[in-house]
């Protein structure tokens, strides 16, 4: 068994680790009033069995799962050599990172074989625990977000591949858009050509890893070029740059821009420290 109980931070922190560890027998567990703290669990070897939120979860090796604060919960062995890894983390910002990471819910989150990430990354964490020397607790702070970042694009909660191998799939996609973005042509049909896929599936594929469509992706994308254009390229003037980034109405690209930065072009290229032309 190796535990380490991490020091307190010096000032409070967004998110800090509390404790690390792993059991070489896990013993059965029952917490009726559950844990004061976030407790990440997953299986290093065997395979065990978690009640919580009146359901029941099998954790085999690459997999855990996240209890919430104070959530009841009990678990046990259900081989006969159960090896388990935890963390167990707290602060400031932990409950609304969580819950915009994970969702309100706890679901089990596991990973492929060939992803050795995640374990890595405890690992690393555990070690640099044990050493003792981050008095202040910003270094494994940083450490503890790094794991949870993996957790989130390296894992997955369902059959569908992780995020990562989903964005590997997409990268050709990405990386065309971002060539052929200036073409106020592009469209949807030719986005889901580039995949050989359909519209609706390409669609699906955006929202499950941006939160919207390919189309409005393009959009955010054209207008962060905008946003890159403004402020270096003085000889050009608005509508010059908005024609450049693949807007083919300057009226289009003025409220587009306003819409989703709450300021007009011009506003923002004069913000960020560059005159602009008068509009010709």
């Amino acid at each position: 068994m190796r535990r380490v109980v991490t020091s307190a931070p010096m000032a409070p922190l967004p998110i800090e680790l509390e404790t690390v560890g792993l059991n070489t027998d896990q013993e059965p567990i029952d917490r009726p009033m559950g844990y004061p703290c976030f407790h990440w669990l997953h299986t290093l070897d065997g395979e065990g069995e978690v009640d919580a939120e009146g359901l029941t979860w099998r954790l085999p090796p690459r997999s855990g799962i996240l209890l919430y604060p104070d959530m009841p919960h009990r678990y046990r062995a259900k081989s006969s050599i159960w090896q388990t890894a935890y963390v167990t983390f707290e602060g400031r910002m932990a409950s609304e990172w969580i819950s915009s990471m994970f969702g309100p819910r706890t679901e089990r989150i596991q990973w492929d074989a060939a992803e050795n990430r995640i374990a890595a990354q405890w690992e690393h964490m555990l070690v640099a625990a044990e050493n003792g020397v981050d008095r202040s607790g910003w270094e494994l702070s940083a450490e503890l977000y790094r794991f949870l970042t993996l957790l989130k694009t390296a894992g997955r909660t369902d059959h569908r591949p992780s995020m990562s191998r989903r964005m590997e799939k997409m990268q050709n996609l990405l990386e065309w858009m971002e060539r052929e973005y200036a073409d106020p042509g592009l469209s949807l049909s030719d986005m889901a050509k580039r995949l050989g896929i359909g519209e609706r599936q390409l669609n699906e594929r955006f929202r499950h890893l941006f939160g919207q469509t390919a189309y409005a992706y393009l959009i955010d994308l054209r207008v962060r070029k905008a946003k890159e254009k403004l402020p270096v390229l003085a000889d050009m003037t608005v509508r010059e740059i908005g024609s450049a980034v693949g807007f083919r109405d300057p009226s289009h690209f003025v409220a587009t821009f306003r819409r989703k930065e709450g300021l007009t072009p011009d506003q923002y290229r004069r913000l960020h420290g560059m005159g602009s032309r008068n509009e010709r």
